[in-house]
């Protein structure tokens, strides 16, 4: 029998070792990469943490400290070159002496430290040996103007006390006691200590920042380059969106969200990002968890198109409810069960983790909405009925907003006694033009699915008496971070007064869905709050206040909600929405048959005597 030992001169001998030899250098090879992403990971962990504390010592500064140089800095342009400054340490110390290097010329009186038993804060260094001629400055907000992209500037409003040009008034009473510091732990190890209000006359605040240090700083931000530093912009931008939130969202007491531990996520996204759409993906889902049904990241919309189709979620399926073009190979009641080799479920479940929303009414319709968004001239690949259909992305995405789908008549006559009005396209002149036809009628049904067309006058003829909710509209006025302390708020609210005719003599009926957002619940908040209606559908965003958007360098554009808004009896609004008297949900049936079954609901019920 041969021996089954492999010889030198064996024809297989070679590709043995060959064999070996590359199963050591694959192994070798393996490990490297295995060391080098482990290592990365580490050092990206480190450097992540960094930049948090970063994070939180320009949020600190920027919006709380009240010096002269804070006012006069690119805070954009600071936070991503601070980044990529902070990016660079490698210990504590180096961090220390970092944020010390950064901030010293624009507030000299800040202090960073890196124990906690430092000795208490002198005084001395923010107060002048003789305070005759000095004005005491600090900062007021309600809400928050600084660097926003301000569409209602009379609304939120940001302020140095005694020191703008204007010379500007308290927006409110309460102000921070001199001498007021506040000691942040802003890692494991760094503390900082920050003087809320400083003297300042003429000359400007006191202690005045090195002027050559302040020339320098500025020169190096006026020199930054955001095309080359996009890692900066990324973590700078994330840097920017944190702080906004975190010290004047005002929902934080009902929303269920660690915000430190998603700027931890964000921050460590961006190091992996390549793209601006990447980065417009992690501001996405940065933002989503704070369940805001206003949030939204806008970047570059123009590129964006729709398919000629709807779907919404019915029945736990994905269904074609609108076929716009009539795409042969697609009919009403079609079931989609993969977009782009994805099914259906998983396709939607990465969309969802990128919608701020406060109920799932909102959730849903935002995430039919987008998951049908794309590159104008790219197409979508669905299977529908085991068949694979490709079809194209060239639609204005807006017209996509036709996904309400309710009748496209501004009003119209059911039978002889009941009237439809579809509040997102009736103008009140053409409801004061009805009022004498709607006086006579014996029910009325407003469709407020979707955005009222400035139209909430109407709700004063379904008043018998005036209004006198005083306060469900609040803007918070803050002196402190973190939203610890708030000194109270703005009230206010609309005060409708009751007109002629009375038209609450009648059977009224409103009809609603999570579409229904922001003015539609205030409207719609008179609705549910003075019982003005039967309320047919399904509970409406959760979301309302005037938006305070802002902008970030890189062309990205993010809104949110600035102010609180509660019931007209005092109970929480946000997350919860108006709910409705009797719930109604879409069959697969109804659609195919082309029914609106919400509208079904509502004339069986104003049809009940």
């Amino acid at each position: 029998m041969a021996s089954k030992k492999l010889y030198k001169n064996h024809p297989m001998y070679s590709l043995f070792f060959i064999d070996i030899r590359m199963k050591n250098r694959l192994l070798f090879i393996g490990l490297t990469i295995t060391a080098y992403l482990l290592f990365g990971c580490i050092n990206n962990s480190k450097k992540v943490d960094n930049l948090r504390t970063f994070a939180k010592a320009y949020g600190y500064v920027k919006y709380f400290h009240p010096s002269d140089e804070v006012a006069d800095i690119n805070w954009a342009k600071f936070s991503s070159y601070g980044a990529k400054e902070i990016e660079k340490c490698s210990s504590t110390e180096q961090v220390v002496e970092t944020l010390k290097r950064l901030f010293c010329p624009i507030a000299p009186s800040v202090r960073f430290s890196v124990s906690q038993n430092e000795p208490k804060y002198d005084l001395k260094i923010i107060t002048p040996d003789d305070t005759t001629g000095y004005s005491l400055i600090y900062w007021q907000h309600q809400g928050v103007s600084i660097d926003m992209k301000m569409s209602q500037p009379n609304t939120y409003k940001s302020v140095r006390v005694n020191r703008e040009i204007k010379h500007e008034e308290k927006i409110f009473k309460v102000q921070p006691q001199v001498g007021t510091i506040i000691t942040k732990n802003i890692s494991k190890e760094i503390y900082c200590q920050i003087p809320l209000v400083l003297y300042c006359n003429e000359k400007g605040t006191y202690p005045q920042a090195d002027s050559i240090s302040l020339k320098l700083l500025k020169i190096d931000l006026n020199k930054f380059d955001f095309n080359i530093e996009k890692l900066a912009l990324r973590t700078g931008n994330v840097i920017n969106t944190y702080n906004v939130f975190q010290h004047f969202y005002p929902y934080f007491d009902v929303v269920d969200v660690n915000w430190d531990d998603e700027l931890i996520k964000a921050l460590s996204r961006s190091f992996t990002d390549k793209t601006m759409e990447d980065h417009l993906i992690t501001l996405e889902k940065f933002t989503a968890p704070l369940k805001d049904g206003h949030v939204s990241v806008n970047y570059n919309l123009s590129k964006y198109a729709a398919p000629p189709i709807w779907w919404e979620w019915i029945e736990n399926k994905l269904v074609i409810t609108h076929n716009f073009k009539s795409n042969p190979n697609i009919n009403v009641g079609d079931i989609v069960t993969q977009i782009n080799g994805i099914s259906a479920a998983k396709y939607f479940e990465e969309i969802n983790s990128r919608i701020s929303a406060g109920t799932k009414g909102w959730l849903k319709y935002r995430a039919e909405m987008m998951s049908l968004l794309g590159d104008k001239g790219s197409s979508l690949k669905l299977r529908i009925n085991d068949k694979m259909i490709e079809i194209q992305l060239e639609d204005n995405p807006y017209d996509s907003g036709r996904a309400l789908m309710k009748d496209e008549k501004r009003y119209t006559q059911i039978g002889d006694s009941i009237w439809y009005l579809n509040m997102d396209m009736i103008e009140m002149d053409t409801i004061n033009k009805l009022l004498p036809i709607l006086e006579k009628c014996n029910a009325i049904i407003c469709d407020a699915r979707g955005y009222p067309k400035d139209n909430h006058d109407f709700i004063t003829h379904l008043m018998k008496t005036d209004d006198t909710t005083t306060a469900w509209m609040q803007i918070p006025q803050i002196i402190y971070p973190d939203h610890k302390n708030i000194t109270g708020y703005k009230k206010s609210n609309w005060m409708l007064k009751a007109k002629k005719p009375y038209l609450g003599d009648k059977k009224i009926v409103y009809i609603i869905n999570g579409s229904a957002i922001s003015y539609a619940e205030s409207c719609l908040g008179y609705i549910e709050g003075y019982k003005l209606a039967t309320i047919v559908g399904q509970p409406s965003a959760g979301t309302n206040g005037n938006i305070n958007p802002f902008e970030l360098p890189g062309g990205y554009t993010i809104s949110w909600t600035g102010m609180k808004v509660l019931k007209h009896n005092g109970s929480q609004h946000h997350g919860i929405g108006i709910i409705p008297n009797v719930y109604v949900e879409k069959t697969i049936t109804g659609v195919i048959e082309g029914r609106d079954e919400f509208l079904e609901k509502a004339i069986e019920i104003a049809k009940q005597k």
